[in-house]
């Protein structure tokens, strides 16, 4: 049997992706065969492809998928053939079928299609451990996004507030602007506006935000640290800008500002938090915190495309790869 699949034998720029076919056998001990119907694309793929993460090469791309099994090897229990699952941070995604340990997986609910979980998973737990763990939100707290308009952002744009919340949405355009303010969110500012901090030092009556959740990186740390209180926490999530040269570790220090850099597999880390998490997610989801979810799509053969409005910063909100 064969996979269409998307590999890299270097690390660089979206050029590196290589779409390509290889032989795929049956599913081993504890393993199902996977047929996607959709593929999440993340961040995070881009820094496994562009060396931020250094990763064993050649490297199966892909974090996260949603589909049906359609073969089932020895010992697994609980799954069977026909049964629709998705998946987070595993590699290897980028397939058209591929070979998949079950304890991996989860069974979706039937209100929740698999394009929807390749959009929503990945990036609904992260905003789940950013929001219940990294920084429980409290009623009246506010919260400065930088990158709302991104996958993770604006989900944790539209969480936030649903928990009582102030948010100030941070974004790079007018037309991301537009798209933050469609959700139901007062607050959205330019991230390259001049006035930036004491506009958001006017939001709050000029304390400062409570926390900051920081996906651009580089390009808005400083008036990140800047917006934050006294006493307020630095959440730095992604770097979509580049890594910040440095952090100012003695003025964080002197205004006692705590700094934190989590990621989702510290939170979400074994069966029992990944049901936890996953059920509040979807709940969120029922409820109408996130509004009507519709991903950009492109095709799995069209992948550098894909790359390169990411690395662009081209895409609103979550995106997903159709095989």
């Amino acid at each position: 049997m064969k996979q269409n699949r998307v590999r890299i034998y270097e690390q660089g720029s979206p050029s590196v992706l290589r779409y390509e076919q290889a032989a795929i056998g049956a599913p081993g001990p504890g393993q199902v065969r996977l047929r996607h119907d959709a593929i999440g694309l993340n961040f995070v793929d881009s820094m496994f492809r562009d060396g931020s993460f250094g990763v064993s090469l050649p490297f199966d791309l892909g974090v996260e998928g949603a589909g049906v099994i359609e073969a089932v090897g020895g010992g697994v229990e609980n799954l069977g053939v026909g049964d629709r699952v998705a998946y987070y941070f595993t590699p290897g995604a980028y397939a058209d079928v591929r070979l998949i340990d079950a304890e991996f997986l989860m069974k979706l609910p039937d209100d929740v299609s698999t394009d929807l979980a390749a959009a929503l998973t990945t990036k609904g737990l992260t905003a789940w451990m950013l929001l219940k763990r990294v920084h429980p939100i409290r009623q009246g707290e506010f919260v400065l996004v930088q990158g709302a308009s991104g996958g993770v952002g604006s989900l944790v744009s539209r969480w936030a507030k649903a928990l009582g919340a102030t948010v100030i949405a941070a974004v790079s355009s007018p037309a991301k602007a537009a798209d933050v303010r469609s959700h139901g969110i007062e607050h959205v500012l330019a991230s390259n506006d001049p006035d930036f901090t004491a506009t958001v030092l006017a939001i709050t009556d000029g304390r400062g935000v409570d926390v900051v959740f920081e996906f651009v990186g580089k390009a808005t740390i400083k008036q990140s640290v800047q917006a934050l209180r006294t006493g307020g926490h630095l959440v730095h999530v992604g770097s979509a800008s580049g890594l910040p040269v440095s952090k100012d570790t003695s003025s964080l220090a002197a205004r006692r500002i705590r700094y934190t850099q989590p990621s989702t597999p510290q939170y979400v880390n074994s069966r029992s938090n990944l049901n936890a998490a996953s059920s509040e997610l979807f709940a969120a989801f029922r409820a109408g915190v996130f509004g009507e979810i519709d991903p950009a799509r492109y095709r799995l053969s069209d992948v550098v495309r894909s790359h390169e409005d990411m690395a662009a910063r081209r895409i609103t909100g979550p995106a997903i790869l159709i095989p």
